[in-house]
């Protein structure tokens, strides 16, 4: 026994110092820490990152489509169109019907549309015929452009035939069903068409109903298109359908027909009267006595509350306003609802006339006077705190924003008014879920989603992650789930660093099943990039994007993971090139199959800007380490792309050089700087690079980190191997075998 227990000490000894010889390793490489590495190193310091971002879209108004569209904004704009009951140029009684168009620009097209005010169809139009007067004032280009056309629908299946007259359509006669009928210009004219052998030289068969009759007048070009047209008959043999006083034919009355409403124009362009860049957006209304509107709608969807209040702010300006009576007025309004109601939030920048705000506020509707109100000539800022301003009035936990609209109008005769704005900017976090911390009551559905949730499949929990308040997501017996959220119209490109965080807990999985989760993002440019988090079987791939990322091969069940996931690099890793393009909105999808059940848990879901590293919490330990010892240097790096840590670091002011470090855990890095010199001074630094190419340097102060080796005559100990020079541990293992061999042949051998 004691022979066996000598040689095991025998042993250890041998090896000992082979022990010393392992603190004394170097290291020299570079270390580049993997996507999967990646997505564990730390959990997010949302004081650290910015989740909150300008959501708007063009928002510095810089990109145009053409110069009268701007990017990435619903537009509508009165043009000029108007008919009227003419009491000068008239064929015959006391009135004629008038009918002018005219475009602002050829991409907004003027029409207007004289139809009966009531008509039914009727069987059998034989013999029908079309006669009436008609009166070319004007047009501005009757060649395939501007139009004066009168359409008749018959037949059974129901078809159109169009009559062009004193212009021309481009199309030919035929199975197209387009006449061309000519007439000169500033005269009354006569039209007598047998409707019913049109249709039958048209499509070969005789109609067997009735349908309707339109007159229109349309404009593609900056000049008015303005026609007259006086006693308008329709006769079935001879059945007057209209016709004299019948159906008001003869237009005598104001009763039997309909006039597209009249209104004025009004447009949107680039100026190049600019607050900042090359341009901004004008918005102009002119009005001679009827309504001229212009408007831009920005989709927002954005989900406010006390920790996301919503920031509005933009430049404009008042450029020009001519006649500034009651009814020219520019606004912008905020489109909202809370989670019983939905409201409007005007915010008036100019109102004529006295300047007293309108009285067209509604319900929950609010108004506010902006600074600098009715100010012309000079840029103005607009910044408005959404959520205060609500508050303000009313109360309430969350604030939902739909669309953001900004409204120039007049309807005062002879005005004009033209306001230019840019620069817009509406701060709110980038996705509506965050930390659920804000949600309702536990059961009640989570509020942030497009998609209005009739059952709480998608409900407020307290089994979360962090906080109080989680999601959670219980399907059964295929059932599905399909939210979307907009996100605003985000950068996306190689220099934008976007991470998408979240943390779930999938509790009950059926692996033999068709069940799925997934996240899908869309881009502006049309594309889509997928990351399954879960997945049973290959079915889920086919309805998503062909650019997807398996977050689990295997699935893991019953505890929290948290996903950090680099947007641009696994956009690149799947598609094979950089994005640059926009983010548009987010989907989140589910299923449970048949007789499966599918419960999931989500908390802390952001979309942020992850900032260049953060490095804390350097030290070295021993701090004052001996001649041929070591010392350990750590530091804490915060990065959701880390791919770089390493000292930098000098001997006596000589030339610099590197090691790198090792992730330890969580966010600690560290590594063993051994060999070290007697009576040396170490200076160093720490520098952390991450997958971006954002770089930050640690250093103590201003100054680098130091500290001084020990002198070789030091006997100080440690308590660690490292405080000793190899030499000397190696003499004294080689005096301990020494003595085991001597007692071993002297005393127990001769026992």
């Amino acid at each position: 026994m004691i022979n066996k227990s000598l040689t095991f000490v025998f042993v250890l000894l041998m090896l000992s110092p082979l022990f010393v010889m392992t603190n004394q390793m170097a290291l020299t490489s570079t270390q580049n820490i993997t996507t999967e590495r990646m997505n564990n190193i730390a959990e997010t310091d949302l004081d650290r990152v910015d989740w909150i971002e300008n959501v708007a879209p063009n928002q510095d108004f810089e990109t145009w489509g053409t110069p009268y569209r701007p990017d990435n904004l619903y537009t509508t704009r009165t043009v000029e169109e108007s008919g009227w009951y003419e009491t000068t140029i008239i064929n015959q009684g006391l009135q004629s019907v008038g009918m002018e168009a005219r475009a602002l620009d050829p991409t907004f097209f003027a029409e207007v549309r004289l139809s009966q005010t009531s008509f039914s169809s009727w069987d059998n139009p034989v013999n029908t015929t079309l006669d009436l007067e008609w009166y070319m004032d004007e047009i501005g280009n009757p060649d395939n452009v501007d139009y004066f056309r009168i359409q008749v629908r018959m037949g059974n299946p129901a078809r159109n035939m169009y009559y062009y007259l004193g212009c021309d359509t481009g199309w030919t006669n035929g199975s197209t069903g387009y006449f061309i009928i000519d007439g000169p210009a500033g005269t009354w004219n006569h039209l007598h068409r047998n409707i019913t052998s049109d249709y039958f030289e048209v499509f070969g068969e005789i109609p067997t109903a009735f349908y309707l009759v339109y007159i229109w007048v349309r404009s593609e070009t900056y000049e008015y298109t303005r026609i007259f047209l006086d006693d308008f008959n329709i006769v079935n043999g001879t059945n007057v359908v209209i016709g004299g006083a019948t159906a008001n034919g003869d237009f005598e009355t104001t009763s039997g027909w309909t006039l597209t409403t009249s209104t004025d124009p009004a447009d949107i362009s680039q100026s190049s009267l600019s607050y900042s860049g090359d341009w901004s957006m004008n918005m102009t209304a002119i009005s001679y006595n009827d309504l001229a509107r212009a408007t831009a709608q920005a989709r927002i969807g954005k989900r406010l509350t006390e920790i996301n209040q919503g920031q509005l702010s933009f430049y404009w300006r008042i450029d020009d306003w001519v006649n500034p009576a009651l009814n020219t007025i520019a606004s912008v309004r905020v489109s909202a609802a809370t989670t019983s109601y939905s409201f409007t939030m005007y915010y008036f920048l100019c109102v004529g006339g006295t300047g007293t705000l309108p009285m067209m506020i509604f319900g929950e509707d609010m108004k506010f006077q902006v600074a600098n109100f009715n100010v012309t000539d000079t840029w103005n800022h607009f910044d408005r705190n959404i959520w205060e301003d609500f508050q303000s009035i009313s109360s309430g936990e969350e604030l939902w924003i739909d669309n953001i609209v900004f409204q120039v109008s007049s309807s005062t005769d002879d005005s004009r008014l033209s306001v230019l704005f840019d620069e817009l900017n509406f701060s709110a976090s980038i996705v509506n879920d965050m930390g659920y911390e804000t949600q309702g009551d536990l059961g009640t559905p989570i509020e942030g989603w497009r998609e209005p949730i009739s059952d709480p499949e998608f409900s407020v929990t307290d089994f979360a992650y962090t906080g109080n308040r989680a999601g959670n997501i219980t399907l059964e017996d295929v059932e599905g789930l399909n939210y979307e959220q907009p996100l605003g119209v985000i950068p996306f490109d190689s220099t934008t660093e976007l991470i998408l965080d979240f943390s779930m807990y999938i509790d009950t999985f059926n692996e033999s099943s068709d069940d799925f989760i997934f996240i899908e993002i869309y881009l502006d440019d049309g594309a889509s990039i997928a990351f399954i988090i879960a997945n049973a079987s290959t079915e889920v791939e086919g309805n998503i994007s062909n650019d997807y990322l398996l977050l689990q091969d295997n699935v893991v069940t019953g505890q929290w993971l948290n996903f950090q996931i680099d947007l641009v690099h696994i956009f690149e890793t799947v598609t094979g090139s950089l994005p640059d393009t926009t983010l548009e909105y987010v989907i989140m999808g589910a299923m449970a199959s048949e007789d499966s059940k599918l419960v999931v848990f989500i908390d802390d879901f952001y979309i942020y800007n992850d900032p260049a590293p953060e490095i804390t919490e350097v030290s070295h330990s021993p701090l004052e380490p001996v001649d041929g010892g070591f010392t350990l240097i750590t530091a804490t790096v915060v990065d959701a792309t880390i791919e770089t840590v390493r000292v930098n670091y000098r001997v006596d002011n000589g030339s610099w050089s590197i090691l790198s470090m090792n992730l330890d855990s969580g966010t600690t890095f560290e590594v063993n700087m051994t060999g070290l010199v007697g009576d040396s001074i170490v200076e160093y630094s720490i520098t952390a690079i991450d997958a971006f190419g954002k770089t930050v340097e640690s250093l103590n102060g201003i100054e680098y980190y130091s500290f001084t080796v020990g002198s070789p005559t030091t006997t100080t100990t440690t308590g660690d191997p490292g405080a000793l020079s190899p030499a000397i541990l190696i003499a004294v293992a080689i005096l301990a075998i020494g003595v085991v061999m001597l007692v071993y042949v002297f005393v127990i051998k001769k026992k």
